[in-house]
């Protein structure tokens, strides 16, 4: 009897060898959060002493990026570790899927592959095609618990809704008779919100949530340590992108991609990490990292075609990781909400170029715009009651931004007309100037000719070999960087050029210039407005028409959205429509006008807006500021 139970106990230690083999890896993920609302990184946010207790057992990352400030980018971002502009997944609620990039597949497939058990539970929104082989199970029932060998390796991610954006979709009522953990009297506004009972309770009321997650946490480390996994396995907490009070999601600054990142490093796996448990590091790093440093920690090499590199893992230096210091960013459609802006963060400061300058940040987005907190700021724009940083988010935007997030950690300073910071402006320009024409970028196409021409087949490839074209773009777009005398001939030539994106280009810095180019170019505008050949540059040329008050922007719209049978085309004309309905006194459309040949999403949502319906529960506000 003693025998067996001596083989028993030899063949409990094997199993417990060899599931000690390869660690394990737990992604524990908060839906729309930013570190502004975890005390643990930044001063007024709540105190989780479960994920703090995590710090204390593994590593804080003080710089770590979502790469798109909003779920299905960001989560396409996290899973394929590529950049979305490059593989046509930047677009949020996308009208059509892209494919994998040539052979490459979604991170979790590697690991299922080398015989780890991948769980999801459950969340995916992606943009890409997952492919087969990714997870053994992504369900609401999904679970490492569930694998039938306990010594089989698992990664597992989880997702939790109780910080999501619709957490703060309550009513007047809940706000006027709701109570809250938190002290709305107490809690720290940015300097861009209004100081008032409504913005304070939504502020407190987020806080609140915070515990939720907190909570969850802790649940979580205890199943691990109750099944006795705790020590074989990494937990990374984090955000999926910022969050989620106004300029928050949605948004490319901090507060829409600086996520709370802490890793818990187990004790049978330390060696896999240069650094020491409960110490802090300044090193950036981003989603498109994630995977790789999964794999690397996994023992598996990562795939080549991606865009990031694993900040943890055997070999890794954490010396190295903390010399990194940038990350990339990109905002392009959030749902019905059309802008295109990129970021890159280099050290203390963030340089974000808006490609289309001329559509405010609070240009109307029906599911944003539930939330009373950005009501009640619209409203009180309308009023006339705001101050400059209040106001800034209802206006247009200049060509470029430049902060010092140190020194100003909202970003209400653009430093990029101060003479002492012109030599940084100078270096990021360049910098973000080469990354979208190398990467290459494929928003300076548009959607709706992606969705038509190239999503279907190998979007990639099609950067590739066009990337000639789109450095082109890049240049005509950053005319708008230069005085108008230097680009104006260059915008000639776009203008008259053959092919249609470059004359569509040419439209769009005309815009961006505004008033300043109408004088040169405005017959041309108006010309390309009313009958240029392809239908997106006469949206392009409709809006340089009205931004720059040659005429009546609407008939052109309504001549594309009522003909064009492309809803993606379509969607971006409507865009347009209530720009000017909503900021420009002088336009006025019917809705009645508006008869869509094309259906989608976007479009539905944008009518809907213009008939007075965008929640089918409240009536439609004129957004003009008073005079």
């Amino acid at each position: 009897m003693n025998r067996i139970f001596s083989l028993l106990a030899i063949c409990l230690l094997a199993i417990s060898a060899r599931a000690a083999d390869r660690p394990n890896v737990v992604f524990i993920v908060s839906e729309d959060n930013s570190i502004h609302y975890l005390d643990l990184f930044f001063k007024g946010g709540s105190r989780t002493p479960n994920i703090e207790r995590l710090a204390k057992e593994g590593l804080v990352f003080e710089n770590a990026f979502s790469n798109s400030p909003v779920c299905s980018v960001a989560r396409t971002t996290l899973a394929t570790s590529c950049y979305g502009p490059r593989i046509g997944t930047q677009f949020h609620r996308k009208y059509k899927m892209a494919p994998m990039p040539g052979e490459l597949k979604m991170f979790p497939a590697y690991l299922r592959e080398a015989g780890y058990y991948t769980t999801n539970n459950s969340k995916k929104d992606y943009n890409a095609i997952e492919g087969k082989g990714v997870w053994d199970e992504s369900s609401k029932n999904a679970s490492w618990m569930n694998r039938e060998d306990n010594s089989q390796p698992f990664f597992h991610m989880q997702s939790h809704g109780d910080t999501h954006e619709s957490s703060l979709h309550f009513n007047q009522e809940s706000f006027e008779n709701d109570r809250t953990i938190h002290n709305p009297k107490s809690v720290q506004l940015t300097d861009y919100f209004p100081d008032t009972e409504k913005f304070r309770y939504t502020h407190a009321r987020y806080l609140d949530n915070q515990l939720k997650i907190d909570r969850i946490v802790g649940a979580t480390v205890s199943d691990l340590k109750a099944e006795g996994v705790l020590e074989d396995t990494f937990i990374f907490y984090f955000g999926d992108h910022g969050g989620v009070l106004p300029r928050g999601k949605g948004y490319i600054y901090e507060s829409g991609l600086h996520v709370p990142l802490v890793v818990r490093v187990p004790e049978n796996f330390k060696h896999l990490v240069d650094a020491e448990r409960g110490t802090r590091h300044e090193g950036f790093v981003s989603f498109v990292d994630f995977g790789p440093t999964v794999l690397k920690l996994a023992g598996i090499e990562p795939a080549k075609g991606t865009d990031g590199k694993p900040f943890l893992g055997e070999g890794v230096k954490m010396e190295e990781v903390n010399a990194r210091d940038e990350a990339f960013g990109y905002a392009d459609r959030f749902d019905e909400k059309y802008e295109f802006l990129r970021s890159l963060r280099k050290g203390k400061f963030q340089y974000i170029r808006c490609y289309q300058n001329w559509l405010p940040d609070g240009l109307q987005n029906n599911y944003r715009y539930r939330m009373l907190a950005y009501e009640e700021w619209r409203t009180l724009f309308q009023e006339g009651k705001l101050n400059e940083a209040q106001a800034a988010f209802f206006k247009p935007k200049p060509v470029e931004l430049l902060y010092d997030v140190e020194a100003d950690p909202h970003e209400v300073n653009n430093l990029a007309n101060d003479p002492a910071h012109a030599e940084t402006l100078r270096k990021l320009r360049a910098a973000l100037h080469e990354k979208v024409s190398a990467m290459p970028d494929l928003s300076f196409f548009p959607e709706s000719f992606l969705v038509e021409h190239v999503l279907d087949e190998n979007p990639t490839g099609y950067g590739k070999e066009n990337q000639e074209l789109i450095a082109e773009l890049v240049d005509i777009a950053d005319l708008a960087l230069l005085p108008f005398e230097e680009a104006q001939e260059p915008i000639r030539q776009a203008l008259d050029s053959e092919d249609e994106m470059k004359r569509m280009w040419g439209a769009m810095v005309c815009t961006a210039f505004g008033k300043e180019a109408a004088e040169a170019f405005g017959e041309t505008g108006v010309k390309m407005a009313k009958g240029d050949p392809d239908k997106m540059i006469r949206v392009r040329a409709a809006e340089f028409v009205g931004v720059a008050g040659l005429g009546d922007p609407m008939p052109f719209l309504a001549e594309v959205i009522n003909k064009t049978n492309n809803a993606v085309l379509a969607t971006e004309a409507l865009n347009s429509v209530v720009l000017f309905q909503d900021f420009y006194d002088e336009y006025e459309i019917d809705p009645a006008e508006l008869k869509p040949a094309a259906k989608g999403d976007g479009v539905t949502r944008r009518i809907d807006y213009l008939n007075g319906e965008p929640y089918k529960s409240k009536p439609r506000k004129n957004n003009k500021a008073k005079k």
